[in-house]
């Protein structure tokens, strides 16, 4: 019997994560590169006001992601489905709710920047004209910053996360350019670093828009689509990461009181430079993880829990692989991480007081990351409630922790985030655990159904002649023990397996015996549904029937079965995503023989 294989999976995977990473990697050099030029141009105080304004836009950025992830669950599902007209429904009223927030935002940000920054930093401290002055430029350019983000979602989403890749590489060199002329040539400080960030998010934007402009684009934006219904839905699905958000501005802001309490300016500079490893943290992350958004909303959409499975993890080996790495790095040479961000200018007493933090601190990363993913996949399945509280607990807990372990000892605050960390994955693997022991069809961690509801049959082939006859027979068998007509059976089986020859005769064209289809028939009580996934050439059959019929190629042989596929099914759908064809099939049962 053929058995479902993660080749598809994997590939889809690498497509998306190896275009997240490197604009990941791309957008954490840009962070390291731009952090590295303001402490070293403007001084170390620079580095902590930047600092000062991440809780602000923290917040703020919070308010993006109810329309911009939310969005893009609720339109990877929609796809999954293959309705794409609510998936372009959701797409618009995301977006145009992105942009007037962000709008309002970049507004009523100008005029509050200083009040803001005085909620945080006292105004007379030193940090404080510098942070002001970055907050209040940030601001203005929060339109552009929020709206890049929204569609960033939306075109990984879409199947092309190496555009995003592009967008994020390009706004990168933007604000890296725009730093030195600003800061080295022009003398503007602070603000000129703000100003080159500005003009980072507008390129971003602008290059992300040209996804819409591609031949393989299947959103389209709606300018009459209600932007009132189904904000709700959107903001359901978004508010546990959107909450983890808002919490990180409000725990950064408690976590830098408590810091300057205790261990005053140099352990304020410790924690800034913890929060930027931190950042990269999160990057890497993001980079990875969000995977589970675009490609595990699909899967989930078409009810493909065993792909789900697959690809969860694989992120998990990734996130924990990748990680693992900086926690050797950070453990090793902590003392040349931080002479990167302007160290080498503290006492030495000081520079050697830095090493321990950031040694304790890395002990954070994995057990914070390994949780991240669980809660966005438990989004996707349906446990929004676990998701949301593990949103607010990753950052609630690491506030408490280090608070209390503060109040023991000065030097102890910094165990105060491993350990919370830890407590966390643990409290994780308990909940899964009794949900498993109450519902043995969920999987132990990942929560996921062993089933997808009603009868289903889902392997892989691989792409020789004997393989295809394999399947072909057991697609036969399967339907058969279903009590599926005969005239039923012939027609999904003869769609099948042209579909499988054309794959063979012309999709692929080297290994053939290297490469794999995957194929997910599932039934309901009116109607057969047959899903199957390739990555040979782009090849849409629809597009190709139609284009026959035009020409009344009624003795084209050669592509006869093509258009039996079209004829005998119900409905066919195709789409070209993650470099890959999907070909979605409908077939009415019709059990009166």
């Amino acid at each position: 019997m053929n058995k479902r294989n993660g080749y598809l999976i994997s590939k889809a995977l690498h497509t998306f994560m190896w275009a997240s990473i490197l604009s990941s990697v791309a957008q954490l050099l840009s962070t390291l590169v731009d952090a590295i030029v303001v402490s070293n141009l403007i001084g170390p105080d620079a580095i902590s006001a930047v600092n000062v304004s991440v809780p602000v836009l923290s917040m703020v950025g919070c308010f993006a992601i109810l329309p911009g992830i939310g969005g893009s669950i609720v339109a990877a599902k929609a796809m999954g489905l293959r309705n794409q007209d609510e998936a372009n429904r959701v797409f618009s009223i995301s977006l145009k709710a992105t942009l007037i927030f962000g709008l309002f935002v970049s507004i009523a940000g100008y005029l509050l920047a200083p009040f803001l920054v005085g909620l945080i930093c006292p105004i007379g401290s030193r940090i404080y004209p510098l942070a002001a002055t970055y907050l209040q430029i940030i601001l203005i350019g929060m339109v552009f910053m929020l709206g890049a983000f929204t569609l960033q979602t939306f075109v990984k989403t879409d199947g092309n996360p190496k555009l995003v890749m592009g967008a994020v590489v390009i706004g990168c060199m933007v604000n890296l350019v725009f730093d030195i002329i600003f800061i080295k040539f022009f003398g503007m400080g602070i603000a000129g670093s703000a100003w080159a960030s500005v003009l980072s998010y507008m390129a971003a934007f602008a290059v992300c828009l040209l996804h819409f402009r591609m031949p393989h684009c299947s959103l389209h934006f709606q300018f009459n689509a209600p932007s009132a219904n189904g904000l709700g839905a959107l903001a359901k699905e978004g508010a546990p990461l959107s909450i983890n958000s808002l919490l990180l501005g409000v725990c950064t802001y408690f976590i830098n009181a408590i810091v300057l309490h205790v261990a005053g300016d140099d352990g304020m500079y410790v924690w800034s430079l913890c929060l930027q490893l931190f950042t990269i943290m999160q990057l890497v992350l993001g980079g990875i993880s969000t995977s589970i958004y675009a490609i595990g909303g699909l899967l989930a959409g078409e009810r493909d829990m065993e792909g789900l499975g697959i690809l969860t993890r694989r992120v998990l080996v990734y996130v924990c692989s990748v990680l693992a790495v900086i926690v050797v790095v950070m453990l090793v040479y902590p003392e040349m991480l931080a002479s990167l961000f302007g160290g080498s200018q503290l006492a030495g007493s000081a520079m050697m007081n830095v090493a321990s933090p950031i040694r304790i601190y890395a002990l954070l990363l994995v057990p914070y990351a390994v949780v991240a993913v669980l809660r966005s996949l438990y989004q996707i399945i349906g446990f929004r409630g676990m998701s949301m509280i593990l949103s607010i607990a990753q950052l609630v807990a690491m506030v408490v922790c280090v608070w209390m372990l503060a109040m023991v000892s000065p030097d102890m605050l910094w165990w105060g985030f491993p350990v919370s960390g830890i407590i966390l994955l643990l409290v994780t693997i308990l909940f899964s655990w009794q949900k498993h022991r109450q519902q043995p069809q969920l999987a132990v961690m990942t929560l996921i159904p062993q089933t997808a509801g009603g009868k289903s049959l889902n392997f892989s082939v691989r792409l020789t002649q004997e393989d295809v006859r394999n399947a072909l027979a057991e697609i036969k068998t399967f339907l058969k023990a279903s009590r599926v007509s005969d005239s039923t059976i012939f027609n999904i089986r003869l769609c099948c397996e042209e579909l499988l020859n054309n794959l063979i005769d012309y999709a692929v064209e080297k290994s053939k015996d290297k490469h794999f289809a995957d194929i997910h028939i599932r039934l309901t009580d009116t109607q057969v549904s047959v899903l199957l996934k390739d990555d040979g050439r782009p090849f849409n059959p629809v597009f190709k029937n139609k284009e026959l019929r035009e020409k009344n190629a009624d003795t084209d042989y050669e592509h006869l079965g093509l258009r039996l596929v079209t004829g005998e099914s119900s409905s066919i759908n195709y789409q070209y995503r993650y470099d890959q064809n999907m070909v979605f099939l409908t077939f009415t049962i019709n059990n009166n023989q």
